[in-house]
């Protein structure tokens, strides 16, 4: 199988080595269902960043295989037009609302945009430093369609266990001390840890939810990120849509105290955030994974567009934090724009 082979294709959804074991997944023929079975046939799950959980579509597809990394086509490079005007005005605004104790962190986020291409391209560019651990090409029926470069784990169930790995604090390579020894770092990451123990104890028996790792370092091709691990046991008769239901959309994307940060969100963002944040899950049987939506381009009717964005806390520096969202256009393979 090659990647191009698939732009013929209505539906399909090409997952990477994160939601398989190790291997790229590909599902075909994709049937929207309005209910999720409770036995072992493979599910597709996937919620926009503006639906709530309990909206999740469902897909079934006609057929399910594993495949090695698939074979790319010539890579064809997008091109990138990022444009950071207003960025520092919306964090002057973040940073006033946080001093008058409306909100503590606030994730922040734009579009650039990209040239037309093909999916197969654009995802060709992203694994070209490896395969991303959430990799993911989706064409669902009737739209979206959206590539993904996520090394973000939104959550995974194993039977009765949950685990999320909420992410906050971006370097770029070879600043890893710094990002480590960072201070404002350090509470982005501690805020939304907490948010997301928080979030867990709605599903979970009570007790059960703890941060059994709170800080560690993932080293990526193009940037180092700051991961803790919050892991539960959940009640009985909850599954993976009722998680999903507790955590989307994730702490990590939106901020704290998560309805204060939204609704930031909703004042400062010029366009909506379709799939870039949303959530996304293999759910086979007892076990889901589930992938947050982040390094994400969606299809547009002239092009595409790629999310990219920072959580932004008082003592954020606006020069700093634009030079975020310069690091994570890397996960396009390119390098960031001038």
């Amino acid at each position: 199988m090659t990647l191009d082979s698939l732009e013929r294709l209505e539906s399909f959804a090409l997952l990477g080595p994160g939601f398989g074991n190790g291997s790229f997944v590909l599902l075909q023929g994709l049937q929207e269902c309005s209910a999720a079975r409770d036995d072992s046939h493979a599910q597709l799950v996937f919620a926009s960043y503006g639906a709530a959980g309990r909206e999740a579509r469902i897909f079934e597809p006609s057929s399910i295989s594993q495949c090695a990394e698939p074979l790319c086509p010539a890579l064809e490079q997008p091109i990138v037009r990022f444009e950071d005007a207003g960025i520092r005005q919306a964090i002057d605004r973040i940073r006033e609302a946080i001093a008058a104790g409306d909100v503590y962190q606030v994730c922040f986020t734009v579009r650039a945009k990209l040239d037309a291409t093909c999916g197969s391209a654009l995802l060709s560019a992203m694994c070209a430093g490896g395969a991303p651990r959430f990799a993911a090409w989706v064409r669902l029926p009737g739209g979206p369609e959206f590539v993904s470069a996520s090394p973000e784990c939104f959550f995974e169930v194993e039977g009765r266990r949950v685990r999320s790995e909420p992410m906050k604090g971006t370097a770029a390579p070879g600043q890893g001390a710094n990002l480590e020894s960072s201070a404002k770092d350090i509470s982005e990451l501690a805020m939304i840890t907490d948010l997301v123990r928080n979030d867990l104890t709605r599903v979970c028996e009570p007790r059960s939810v703890k941060v059994s790792c709170a800080r560690r370092k993932l080293e990526l091709p193009y940037a180092i990120q700051m991961v803790s691990d919050v892991e539960g046991v959940l009640r009985k008769g909850n599954g993976p849509l009722e998680v999903l239901d507790a955590l989307h959309p994730g702490g990590s994307v939106t901020g704290a105290p998560k309805e204060s940060a939204l609704e930031m969100i909703r004042l400062l963002e010029s366009t909506p955030r379709g799939p870039y944040c949303g959530a996304l899950g293999l759910w086979q049987g007892d076990h889901a994974m589930f992938s947050l939506l982040i390094r994400t381009a969606s299809r547009t009717a002239t092009g595409w567009e790629y999310g990219v964005g920072s959580g932004i806390v008082w003592d954020s520096d606006a020069d700093a934090e634009v030079q975020e969202f310069r690091t994570k256009l890397g996960a396009l393979g390119c390098g960031s724009p001038p």
